[in-house]
């Protein structure tokens, strides 16, 4: 009778058990076809849209709160920072001319080959920056930010900046204060930010 009773309980377990895996199934296939039902067709390209929109601003809530700065993601809309065959004049031999850092100092500096326009730089924070430091700051009037490398810390405190292929100074970079900064450019994710030159070309364009 023992053994009997046992039996059946058991058989009661697998059944339960195979219900609940067989109602799992259809859960998830019932919200698959709802899925690809609510991303088919033209209504699809919005609901990617949106969601890819919500993505974009976790991930920058997230990155804003790892990295210390309200813009930890910034896409270079212009070619201020390329370096290309006019490089050796309007960047080393500027420099070298008008400031006296030689070859081997302004290679020593971070990013040293510059940028490309479609990147995407990551930014952090900062207590300090230094000369070679390529900084992320707004400028009064501009819809977008600056992306340009510090080249002179003042004697009151502010900073002055250039594009690395840019053959000289913007009237606005000879005092920029570090409450107009946002924070330095650790590093450089290639071609990601397309979509956001493509958005600028309607607000207006970095230098």
């Amino acid at each position: 009778m023992v053994g009997h009773s046992e039996e059946k309980m058991e058989n009661r377990m697998q059944s339960r058990m195979q219900t609940q895996e067989k109602n799992k199934k259809n859960n998830s296939s019932s919200l698959r076809k709802k899925f690809d039902k609510m991303t088919s067709g033209p209504f699809g390209y919005v609901v990617y849209a949106i969601g890819g929109i919500l993505i974009a601003f976790l991930l920058n809530q997230v990155l804003a709160f790892g990295l210390d700065t309200d813009l930890p993601v910034v896409a270079v809309v212009s070619g201020s920072m390329t370096h290309d065959d006019t490089t050796p004049q309007v960047h080393y031999k500027w420099l070298q001319d008008n400031l006296g850092y030689n070859h081997s100092v302004v290679d020593s500096w971070s990013i040293k080959d510059g940028f490309l326009v479609g990147d995407l730089p990551i930014v952090e924070g900062s207590k300090d920056y230094n000369v070679g430091d390529v900084i992320v700051y707004n400028v009064p009037g501009q819809n977008v930010p600056i992306v340009h490398r510090i080249i002179r810390v003042n004697s009151d405190g502010s900073f002055t900046t250039k594009g690395d292929h840019n053959p000289n100074l913007l009237p606005f970079e000879g005092a920029v204060k570090k409450e107009q900064i946002h924070g330095k450019v650790i590093f450089i994710i290639p071609k990601l930010g397309y979509f956001k030159v493509v958005l600028t070309k309607f607000v207006g364009a970095a230098a």
